[in-house]
């Protein structure tokens, strides 16, 4: 890794979006033997090479190979990775310039997180809402999917066709050697398993457990406003602290704050029975496809 044109990650967090990647992608970062870049979501193997441009779009992607390989300087652990969970909803383009780019690419170890699609779409309007981009109910959100699609919104909104997994998943076990199928259940339920499971796969020593941190919580804002003025890079206060601190501590502190706004300002909501039985007809067929190829029982998320 340390020979530029050689640092390529050789493990993969692929996604799906709302299910536990961002809580992974931190404390596996925290292994002496795994290095993950500060950087979340650069999503280079999807948009090399390209100009994405969304409606609505509030990340910057990284897209040249040489400021892609930088997030990897200095890196010489076992297990050099990165996280990207448009890596499996946009899979063919993906593996595409993973194939291109990367020498010895069937070797990379890949790790797909999957969530029940219906709640994961539920999760993702939360989220949007939460961040105060949304501003349709759920049922019609879903409604306006196929025109936002056209619109050139962004991925973020296309709530249910994220959840179409069986063509995602098998085209990851089809063109690499070793990928780890894991479930946010088990992320939620016994989060100590789930870990020792993944360690075993990357081949790297299991350590002394400490807690997870969970990011990313979605919900309705309770207080709007003040989610604004103390997210914004305009805010004196914080730029006051900021002042002085490197990249890794600003993003330290900034989750830090996030994690006390959002525990103490998020409602949570629950998604209408009707609603879910709507979206677990509209993902039956593919949930029955793909329980064949990951052996798993599914049957859960076929259940109102």
């Amino acid at each position: 890794m340390n020979d530029l044109k050689n640092r390529w990650p050789n493990f993969l967090i692929v996604g799906t979006a709302r299910a536990g990647t961002t809580s992974l992608h931190e404390y596996l970062g925290n292994h002496a033997d795994i290095f993950m870049p500060l950087q979340k979501e650069p999503c280079f193997f999807t948009f090399f090479d390209q100009d994405p441009q969304y409606k609505d779009m509030r990340h910057r992607y990284t897209t040249s190979i040489t400021a892609y390989q930088e997030l990897f300087n200095g890196q010489n652990e076992k297990v050099a990775g990165e996280s990207s969970t448009p890596y499996l909803y946009f899979h063919e383009q993906t593996i595409s310039n993973i194939k291109k780019l990367v020498p010895d690419y069937r070797k990379i170890k890949i790790l797909i997180v999957l969530r029940d699609p219906a709640e994961r779409a539920y999760s993702q309007y939360m989220h949007n809402r939460r961040d105060l981009r949304e501003p349709l109910t759920f049922e019609d959100a879903i409604t306006e999917e196929e025109t936002r699609k056209k619109e050139n919104w962004h991925f973020d909104f296309f709530y249910t066709d994220k959840g179409f997994y069986y063509k995602q998943v098998k085209d990851y076990l089809d063109n690499f050697d070793e990928v780890k199928i894991v479930f946010y259940d088990t992320l939620e339920k016994n989060p100590d398993k789930l870990l020792e499971d993944i360690y075993s796969f990357l081949q790297v020593n299991i350590t002394e457990k400490k807690e997870m941190i969970r990011r990313n919580q979605s919900g309705e804002m309770k207080v709007k406003w003040f989610k604004k003025i103390i997210t914004t890079r305009k805010n004196p206060v914080l730029n006051f602290f900021r002042k002085g601190m490197n990249r890794e501590t600003k993003k330290k502190l900034r989750n830090w704050i996030k994690d006390k706004l959002l525990r103490y300002n998020l409602k949570k909501t629950e998604m209408d029975p009707k609603t879910r039985q709507l979206l677990i007809n509209k993902y039956k067929e593919d949930i029955l496809k793909l329980q064949t190829i990951v052996d798993r029982d599914l049957s859960d998320w076929l259940r109102v």
